[in-house]
């Protein structure tokens, strides 16, 4: 509560501090945004189509992910420090070329051309640039802007968008305000700016350059995977022909028609001549087992016939016919011999046959062998069972050499087949590749169709108008705001400083500072700052401060006198000052009183004071009742403990108006110690007080007026006290003061 009063007391000495500081500050506020004007607003509408436009990419159901994100994008692409950048460039070239100094022309103000072309020309390449603006074409120029650009900082173009220009900075336009509306396909876009002809231009121009910088984006990534695509498939395609092409050639090459079946039909061949091998083998072995029997039958005679060279020629022949039927017999369709050669041979085998028989007939002598049988009839059966077996020969043979050739057909169909299956199988998967690439084509095809849709129905619904009024400007709130801040951070310092400051200045800061209480306070009695009044608030506060000290005189001291010892910490502290004001107080009361001092009435450095036991051992008394004595400060020299201790009040003289320092502290803890836990009394006396740390003693100083008395009951926080006005009694009692002055 005590730190509560004290920093309310605090500010209400400050007051005229506080209120003069924040009326400063507020005035200077206010001659400073004197040429503030309001700024004008433009605001522009744009409809995009994501959420309920058509799509060919998507189904029926609506994705709003995918939504909300084609919606941030279009916000970040338009807030983009690209799209930005070529907002500068363009609204710096319209300004200048369709400007004009003296009028408002084509929206453009006189004084933003001005202060746009006054800025470049007097640039250090104004010059030159300056030859940059075609008056005939605004994209033309934009185009030789952009060219001259250069990431440097002494480039006139690079600074004018990356330092801190009002109308043409990042910094500026990144203040437009994009937001969509609810969930809706709609977008509004706002700025605002100082001059209406620049914030109508940036907003107008912000959705050309969106739309373009939209499509620049989308149609550059589609364009860059069809213009791939397309070299893939021309690339892939031209791969794929070039493997069918060597399929037909290897094709032509090995003569294969149709693998798959000419494979089957030479397994078929192979079945059908395999089981004619076994059946000719059959019928050979056959036919053979058989001549062997026969000619065992056979006499000599019989042998003889066959040794007979036209009949061996005869059979020879018959064996060549024979073999020649078979192997007609044997070929296949395609390789038959026409059949009149065929009849001829075997007419000619039949003559063969007759002729055989007429010399085995010719040739026999005897018709029945000695075992009984016909001669005639085993002839006969060996001539047929020969030509049974030159036949079987002849078709087992014809048959062994069709299943080699098969065999040779084996072998070159075996790797012909792995080859093509190859083939095919790199044509398979060239050809999946490019359905895969023409799909994929067709697809990027189908999303550059879709943003061609989707651009299309990017729409400025509501178009920027040319702002006629300014808004209002807010100085009447940066007045009021800098008039609150600049009471607070003074209300704030004077806070800290209370806080902080070790300053004794009053009696409650003293008991804080010290921890000891004040006795009383005496102002400043040399300062002309209380004109005629100083001599009576000396007076006040005197007489406040010997009242307070007779309290204290309840016993004699050992030489039989009331002694109040008076000592600082250090010099010119007042407190000899002091004691002759006690002093003087106490001899108009008629109290035998007498004030000595260290410097003339005893020595410090003598023996006497040094070991002295009570005061009549360095002074000799004069019969006075009270004696005030002035010791030298602690800081110079020390109190023996004994006349600490044989006195009936310690005062310490201090300067209000000095701070409480370490030095002090130490000696005031020595001094406590050397009194020990005695109840004698140990007090400060704070001089060159301020009148209100007088009045805490004295209560309120004249003059008497209705704003001191006010001023003085808010210090005490007497909030609700009754002020009574008596101006009879209030003239009466500062004419009794004006003649105590006299």
């Amino acid at each position: 509560m005590n730190f509560i009063i004290s920093t309310i007391r605090t500010l209400f000495r400050h007051r005229w501090l506080i209120l003069i500081g924040t009326a400063l500050f507020t005035l200077l506020v206010i001659y400073y945004t004197r040429h503030m004007r309001g700024g004008y607003d433009v605001k522009a509408t744009l409809y995009t189509g994501v959420a309920s436009g058509y799509n060919l990419e998507s189904d029926k159901r609506t994705d709003w992910a995918t939504v909300q994100n084609s919606m941030d994008n279009l916000i970040s692409i338009m807030q983009a420090e690209s799209t930005l950048k070529r907002v500068c460039l363009r609204l710096f070239a319209r300004v200048l070329i369709l400007g004009n100094p003296e009028k408002e022309q084509n929206g453009i103000t006189p004084s933003s051309y001005n202060y746009t072309y006054n800025h470049l020309k007097n640039s250090p390449n104004g010059p030159e640039i300056l030859k940059l603006i075609d008056k005939s074409s605004e994209d033309k120029t934009v185009s030789n802007l952009e060219t001259y650009m250069r990431p440097h900082r002494e480039n006139y173009i690079y600074g004018l968008f990356y330092y801190n220009h009002p109308f043409y900075s990042y910094n500026a336009l990144k203040n437009i305000k994009v937001q969509r509306r609810l969930t809706s396909d709609l977008l509004d876009i706002s700025y605002s700016s100082g001059d209406p002809g620049i914030v109508y231009n940036t907003v107008s121009i912000l959705m050309d350059e969106f739309v373009e910088e939209y499509r620049r984006i989308r149609y550059g990534e589609t364009d860059k995977v069809i213009k791939y695509f397309e070299e893939e498939l021309k690339r892939i395609g031209k791969k794929l022909n070039a493997e069918e092409e060597d399929l037909t050639k290897y094709n032509v090459q090995k003569r294969i028609i149709n693998y798959l079946d000419e494979t089957k039909e030479i397994a078929a061949i192979s079945k059908e001549y395999e089981l004619r091998e076994q059946d000719a083998l059959f019928a050979f072995n056959s036919s053979k087992s058989m001549l062997d029997e026969l000619e065992k039958h056979m006499d000599s005679n019989a042998k003889q016939v066959l040794k007979n060279m036209e009949f061996v020629d005869r059979l020879r022949e018959a064996s060549n016919i024979t073999g020649r039927i078979s192997e007609a017999e044997a070929m296949t369709d395609s390789k038959k011999t026409d059949t009149q050669s065929l009849e001829k041979d075997k007419k000619r085998l039949s003559e063969v046959k007759q002729e055989l028989n007429d010399l085995t007939s010719s040739y026999i002598g005897h018709k029945y062998t000695k075992e009984g049988a016909s001669r005639t009839s085993i002839i006969d059966q060996w001539l047929e069972q020969t030509l049974l077996y030159e036949k079987a020969k002849a078709e087992l043979k014809i048959v062994q050499n069709a299943r080699r050739e098969l065999n040779d057909r084996y072998v070159f169909f075996a790797p012909v087949g792995t080859t093509i299956k190859q083939k095919e199988r790199m044509i398979n998967f060239t050809e999946r590749n490019y359905l895969t690439v023409l799909q994929s084509y067709n697809e990027a095809l189908l999303r550059k169709k879709n943003l061609e849709m989707t651009s299309a129905t990017l729409k400025v619904l509501n178009e920027p108008t040319y702002p006629i009024s300014s808004n209002s400007t807010n100085r009447k709130q940066i007045v009021i705001a800098a008039c609150i801040a600049s009471f607070l951070i003074i209300v704030a310092l004077l806070l800290l400083i209370e806080m902080l400051d070790r300053t004794l200045r009053d009696a409650s800061r003293t008991k804080r500072v010290t921890g000891f209480k004040a006795v009383g306070a005496i102002p400043d009695t040399s300062s002309s700052r209380y004109g005629g009044l100083a001599k009576t608030y000396v007076q006040l506060s005197v007489q406040e401060l010997s009242n307070s000290l007779l309290r204290f005189l309840t016993k004699r001291k050992s030489p039989g006198v009331f002694i109040i010892n008076l000592f600082s910490t250090s010099e010119d502290s007042g407190e000899e000052e002091v004691g002759n004001l006690i002093c003087g107080y106490m001899q108009s009361r008629m109290l035998n009183t007498r004030f000595i001092s260290y410097k003339e009435d005893f020595n410090t450095d003598s023996t006497q004071y040094l070991l002295a036991r009570k005061i009549t051992d360095f002074y000799a008394l004069q019969g006075e009742d009270i004696l005030i004595v002035a010791y030298p400060p602690l800081s110079k020299s020390n109190i023996p403990t004994a006349l600490l201790l044989d006195a009936n009040a310690n005062i310490l003289v201090t300067p209000a108006n000095r701070g409480w320092k370490s030095i002090d502290k130490q000696l005031c803890e020595q001094l406590m110690q050397q009194l020990g836990k005695t109840d004698i009394p140990f007090r400060i006396c704070l001089t060159n007080a301020r009148r209100e740390a007088v009045e805490d003693f004295t209560g309120q100083l004249p003059p008497y007026t209705l704003l001191r008395r006010l001023s003085y009951r808010f210090s005490q926080l007497s909030l609700t006290e009754k002020i009574i006005f008596n101006l009879k009694k209030k003239a009466k009692e500062e004419a009794e003061d004006e003649d105590d002055d006299e």
